[in-house]
């Protein structure tokens, strides 16, 4: 599965904005008055003034970047001033079951942006680390009041398997290449232990089954091409 867009909204539309054009880099491919696309590899991200003045929300958004550049990137976030989240066991993460290892950091927004290396992909890349390695958009968090019902509807309407998780607190649909990670609403995302907040969000993706799919009060619209 592969995500092609993915639509957020934001309530700072302009410091948005430049973190993502200016400090991250990413090229500018089209804007709005009320929202702006980026280019980030293959996934378009579009942020969307928020409608709703005061409207809470907060993402986890996850891009790939390649299998040896977790230490580039890590050094490339740095530079721009951008501080990596840590915990006691450090600011990288290992997956034994992803075979992946990541870092995260905050947006303006404070959406919990992660990079991630899948290690099971040959995508090595040479030289020094830049926004243009980042490959693609490969996960959106997507809290819910029912996993196990959510996970159903999205494997009758979009053709979309369980690539990871136990079905009822944490599911994560798709494969490496792209994931929708379905979560209950009251699990705490890893690794900064904050609690999911439901927040609008459109995803336009490639998969198994062409289809729309509308999750948890239509906040979620899921659009396979």
């Amino acid at each position: 599965m592969k995500i092609h867009e993915l639509t957020i909204n934001t309530q700072n539309f302009a410091e948005m904005k430049q973190f993502y054009g200016e400090k991250l880099g990413l090229p500018l491919a089209g804007g709005q008055a009320d929202r702006v696309t980026f280019q980030a590899g293959e996934s378009q991200l579009i942020l969307k003034q928020a409608a709703t003045p005061g409207e809470n929300s907060m993402y986890h958004i996850a891009f790939t970047i390649p299998t040896n550049q977790l230490g580039g990137a890590k050094e490339w976030v740095a530079q721009r001033g951008i501080t990596l989240f840590r915990n006691e066991d450090g600011d990288q993460f290992h997956f034994d079951n992803w075979n992946a290892d990541a870092l995260y950091f905050y947006d303006p927004d404070e959406n919990l942006i992660e990079f991630i290396a899948h290690h099971s992909f040959d995508n090595d890349a040479n030289g020094v680390f830049t926004s243009s390695q980042l490959l693609r958009i490969s996960e959106i968090g997507l809290p819910v009041d029912e996993v196990a019902a959510a996970v159903e509807r999205i494997q009758a309407t979009l053709g979309l398997s369980m690539w990871s998780g136990d079905g009822r607190q944490f599911a994560a649909m798709g494969d490496a290449e792209g994931l929708l990670i379905v979560v209950n609403r009251n699990r705490p995302w890893f690794p900064d232990g904050r609690a999911p907040v439901v927040s609008g969000a459109r995803v336009v993706m490639k998969a198994q089954s062409s289809g729309q799919l509308l999750l948890q009060a239509d906040q979620y619209d899921i659009q396979s091409r």
